[in-house]
C-alpha cells in the first residue's frame, strides 16, 4: 500500500536548465529533501566530494547545487548535472512521483509530531494527567520522558490542593481537593516504583475500556511509514576502507571499542558524535576497516528485532539521564559514577551545581531564622546542616572532581530511581 501523501501535497516542478546555467536539470520543490548532499569541490586539505546520485527517468544525475527560490511557491531548488563517470556511486536515489510522495507523507507526520510535542511541553502540568495508554503513546511518538511529565503533574495537583484547602465550603470540593491530594502522592510513588507514566484513574479506567471496544489492528501503512523513518542511513568509500553509519539512536556497539562486522568486511570503531536537537537529533559513528580480531560484534541494517529493542530502550535512558542531569546531581556518590560511566553524566559539574544552590538555600534560611536560636536551637539545625553539607560537596567537586551526594537525593531515591544500565 503506497504511504498516504500530506494533505495538499505539491509535487516538484522538473525543468530542463537554462543555456548558460551551471546544471541540466532544476528541480523545484516545496519540501527540503533529507540526505540529498550537494557536490564538494575540495580545496587543500579536503578531497573533492561527489553530490548525491538521482536517477530521474533512464538519466544518473548529480546534485551540485541547492539554492533557496521563491518562484512559483516553491522554497528550495535542487541543481542536477550528468553524472561524472569517473566518480564511483555509493549511493543511487531512485527519483519518481512515488518516492516524493513518500517523503512528503514522513516530513507532514514529523511535523505532526512536532506539534503534537510542542504541545505537550506548554500544557504538561495537565498532560500528566492523561491516560497511561495515551501518554505512552505520546512518549514512543515524540521521544519525551512522559514519565517525568506525570510526575510534574502530580506535584501540581499536590500544590493545587494545597492552595486551595478551605477556599471551598461546599463538601463536595473539600472531597475533591482531598482526593487530588492523595491520587498525586500515590502517582508519586507509582512511578517511581514501575519508571512508568500514570495519569489520573479517574481518565485511564474510562479511557482503557473504550479502546477495548473500538480496538483495531494497526495498518501496515503506518507501520512501513515507522519503519522508513526509523532506518540508519550507511554510506562507506568504493574501496570500503571506512564506513559513516548515521542513526536515530545510541548504539553501543558502534560507540565501543570492539570490532564490527558489516556485511562480512570487519570495521574499527574510530569516533561518533552527536548533531541536531529534538526530532532531527541524529547519532553519526565513524568507522574504519580493521583485521578481524577475536572481539567482533556483528551489525546489521535494518538491525535484528532484539537488538533494536534493546538500542531503543538504551536511548530512552540516556535521553533521561541526561535530559535531567542536574537532577542527579544530589542523588547518592555511588548512582552518579554509574550514570557517568554509562550515560556519560557529568557527576562532579552537576554535583557543585546543586550545592552551590543548596548553600544559598542554607544561607538565606540561616538569615531568616537566626533571631529563633533564643526560643530554640533547633531551629538552626537545618540551615547550618544545609551550609556544611554543601560546603563539603563543593569541596568534593571542585578540588577532588568528584561526584557527592546530598541527603535530599537519598529521601527523593526512595521514590524516583535513576536509569539503570540494563
Amino acid at each position: 500500500m503506497p504511504v498516504r501523501p500530506a494533505d495538499g501535497f505539491v509535487p516538484d516542478r522538473v525543468v530542463s536548465a537554462a543555456r548558460g546555467d551551471p546544471v541540466d536539470v532544476w528541480i523545484y520543490s516545496v519540501l527540503p529533501k533529507e540526505g540529498w548532499v550537494p557536490h564538494s569541490p575540495g580545496d587543500f586539505t579536503h578531497a573533492e566530494y561527489p553530490g548525491s546520485a538521482v536517477k530521474y527517468g533512464s538519466q544518473v544525475y548529480e546534485l551540485v547545487r541547492v539554492e533557496e527560490t521563491a518562484r512559483d511557491g516553491y522554497q528550495i531548488r535542487y541543481g542536477l548535472r550528468t553524472w561524472n563517470p569517473q566518480f564511483a556511486i555509493r549511493h543511487l536515489v531512485d527519483y519518481t512521483l512515488e518516492t516524493q510522495r513518500e517523503a512528503a507523507a514522513i516530513q507532514w507526520e514529523v511535523e505532526k509530531v512536532a506539534r503534537l510535542r510542542n504541545l505537550i511541553l506548554w500544557l504538561a502540568p495537565f498532560a500528566g494527567f492523561a491516560p497511561d495508554p495515551m501518554q505512552r503513546a505520546w512518549a514512543e511518538k515524540t521521544g519525551l520522558s512522559m514519565g517525568w511529565i506525570s510526575v510534574g503533574s502530580a506535584v501540581f495537583g499536590c500544590a493545587v490542593a494545597f492552595v486551595l484547602r478551605g477556599a471551598f465550603e461546599n463538601v463536595y470540593w473539600t472531597v475533591g481537593l482531598l482526593y487530588l491530594a492523595l491520587e498525586s502522592f500515590a502517582r508519586v510513588f507509582w512511578i517511581g516504583i514501575s519508571h512508568r507514566p500514570h495519569g489520573s484513574p479517574l481518565l485511564t479506567m474510562p479511557y482503557i475500556l473504550w479502546q477495548a471496544c473500538t480496538r483495531t489492528k494497526p495498518g501496515n501503512q503506518e507501520a512501513g511509514m515507522t519503519l522508513m523513518m526509523r532506518q540508519d542511513e550507511v554510506s562507506r568509500n568504493p574501496d570500503a576502507s571506512s564506513l559513516r553509519i548515521r542513526s536515530w539512536y545510541f548504539d553501543t556497539n558502534l560507540a565501543g571499542s570492539a570490532l564490527v562486522n558489516f556485511e562480512g568486511i570487519v570495521y574499527r570503531p574510530v569516533r561518533w558524535r552527536r548533531e541536531g536537537k529534538g526530532l532531527s537529533r541524529r547519532w553519526v559513528y565513524e568507522l574504519e576497516k580493521a583485521e578481524a580480531g577475536a572481539l567482533c560484534r556483528d551489525y546489521t541494517n535494518p538491525r535484528t528485532p532484539d537488538r533494536q529493542r534493546a538500542v531503543e530502550e538504551f536511548t530512552h535512558r540516556l535521553d533521561v539521564a541526561q535530559s535531567f542531569t542536574l537532577f542527579w546531581g544530589v542523588y547518592p556518590r555511588k548512582d552518579q559514577l554509574r550514570l557517568q560511566l554509562v550515560y556519560q553524566h557529568d557527576g562532579p559539574r552537576s554535583t557543585a551545581i546543586t550545592a552551590g544552590l543548596f548553600l544559598m538555600v542554607g544561607l538565606a534560611q540561616l538569615g531568616l531564622t537566626a533571631g529563633l536560636y533564643r526560643v530554640t536551637i533547633l531551629a538552626l539545625a537545618g540551615p547550618v546542616y544545609l551550609i556544611l553539607e554543601s560546603a563539603y560537596r563543593l569541596y568534593k567537586a571542585k578540588a577532588l572532581a568528584e561526584p557527592a551526594g546530598s541527603v535530599v537525593g537519598y529521601l527523593l531515591r526512595l521514590a524516583i530511581r535513576p536509569p539503570t544500565s540494563a
